[in-house]
């Protein structure tokens, strides 16, 4: 989904709410959006397990989460009557991400990277001559990903699949490539910092992306010599 398609259902929304406030629909929004909400959820899900290849195990979460929570207000079954103690275990893994260990980094040189961080935290440093992509899956935690050492063939375009949902994923790649992000941000987004967007001359890292409800930040890294 691209922003012309974000857009025009932004507008949709918009128009729904013009005509109930004018009294042409007889619609209740607030009840609407009270009891209706984890669909957001529940689509992001199904869009990121059929578009994105780094969703499938965490687009099959957030849908899960969302199922359950509309089956909660439509009074159908109430999973948290059974997890009294579940506030505290989101305390408690948010506690844990603070105070993790970032000077711990896992070493990598495969060409293609999976990292998965479910619940956790992960730094992870790609040292690949020959660098394709991959996937990167993040919700409710977060991932540090270098790629300072990394190189791309100069004509080859690498691609990465990354989804998002409640988290953030901060990446750090070589001066030298042209970073392009597109995807779907929902209640969440991307910020590309990289100072190279676009120079077609340039090895290329295409990230698809969905975000929902967290960050993905991207960074280049300029050698002390240059």
């Amino acid at each position: 989904m691209d922003k012309k398609i974000l857009g025009i259902i932004i507008i949709l929304i918009g128009v729904l709410l013009l005509l109930t406030s004018n009294g042409i629909l007889d619609l209740n929004i607030g009840y609407i959006i009270s009891n209706f909400w984890p669909m957001i959820l529940i689509g992001a899900g199904l869009f990121s397990l059929i578009t994105n290849k780094a969703s499938k195990v965490g687009g099959a979460i957030v849908l899960t989460i969302g199922v359950l929570f509309q089956l909660r207000n439509l009074d159908y079954f109430d999973i948290f009557e059974y997890l009294e103690f579940w506030p505290v275990i989101i305390i408690i893994i948010g506690i844990s991400l603070i105070f993790s260990n970032k000077d711990k980094w896992n070493k990598d040189q495969n060409d293609s990277i999976k990292p998965i961080a479910i619940f956790s935290g992960l730094n992870l440093r790609n040292t690949s001559n020959n660098f394709k992509g991959g996937s990167a899956t993040v919700l409710f935690g977060g991932i540090e990903l270098d790629l300072q050492e990394a190189n791309i063939d100069h004509d080859k375009i690498a691609t990465l699949d990354v989804f998002v949902a409640f988290g953030g994923l901060d990446m750090v790649v070589p001066e030298g490539w042209n970073v392009e992000i597109k995807g779907l941000p929902l209640f969440g987004g991307w910020d590309n910092k990289t100072r190279n967007k676009g120079n077609t001359n340039l090895p290329k890292l295409k990230i698809n992306a969905v975000v929902l409800f967290g960050g993905v930040d991207v960074k280049d890294f300029r050698k002390k010599n240059s």
